[in-house]
């Protein structure tokens, strides 16, 4: 197996990876030095996100075939970017994650699907993202702070319920669905109801929404 090689950034990493019709044998070394890094968080990010819904031999299989999916795509990615090591770190790890979800729903594509939100959330205005994380003069680190913060005063039942559901979340879209079997896997995890999750999660983002915008104005 071959060993973590700490003075190689991540960029150049997938530099070389993106290098594999010209040096596959460098691209597969660099690919397998980038997999023994990230592997270990990306299960954790896997089995927060999607726990409720997969064991753990489907979560090792999302997560293998998501390092697949980065290496055939590390073209894809923009490894010229200059940036400190821990900022590269972070965002190789927020590529995995997009590229993980992704797989996780082409599992269920094709599925029946079933409504997230309730209709009284849906016609509430504004909204926590548009409010709180739009267009603000407040810096997105100190946005996300508060969010994280808000999330943390949530009761157990409603942080499950809000990772879950985020999960399947399209900013673009008015309706937000996820896929029957999801909703059902998460009803029996938490013994509650599709129609109490929803009302949970409306709640949760009631609260979330609340902390957020009162904290924003005690700084304002």
């Amino acid at each position: 197996m071959v060993l973590p090689c700490d003075d190689i950034a991540d960029f150049d990493l997938i530099r070389r990876m993106a290098d594999q019709t010209d040096n596959f044998s460098a691209a597969r070394e660099a690919w397998e030095k980038f997999y023994l890094r990230h592997h270990r968080v990306l299960i954790g990010i896997c089995m927060s996100d999607y726990g409720y819904l997969l064991g753990l031999d489907d979560i090792n299989d999302v997560v293998h075939d998501t390092f697949l999916k980065a290496f055939n795509r590390a073209e894809s990615f923009d490894h010229q970017e200059c940036c400190p090591t821990d900022v590269q770190e972070r965002k190789c790890r927020g590529w995995l994650a997009a590229i993980a979800e992704n797989v996780v729903r082409d599992r269920f594509r094709g599925q029946i699907e079933i409504s997230v939100v309730e209709e009284t959330e849906i016609e509430r205005s504004p909204s926590l993202t548009e409010e709180a994380m739009g267009d603000t003069d407040t810096p997105e680190p100190e946005r996300l702070r508060l969010l994280k913060a808000g999330f943390a005063l949530l009761s157990e039942i409603e942080q499950t319920v809000l990772r879950a559901t985020m999960s399947w979340w399209q900013p673009d879209q008015h309706h937000q669905r996820m896929p029957n079997a999801a909703m059902q896997e998460l009803s029996r995890q938490i013994d509650k109801s599709p129609e109490n999750i929803r009302k949970i999660r409306s709640r949760a983002m009631e609260k979330l929404e609340k902390y957020v915008n009162e904290n924003l104005q005690n700084e304002d």
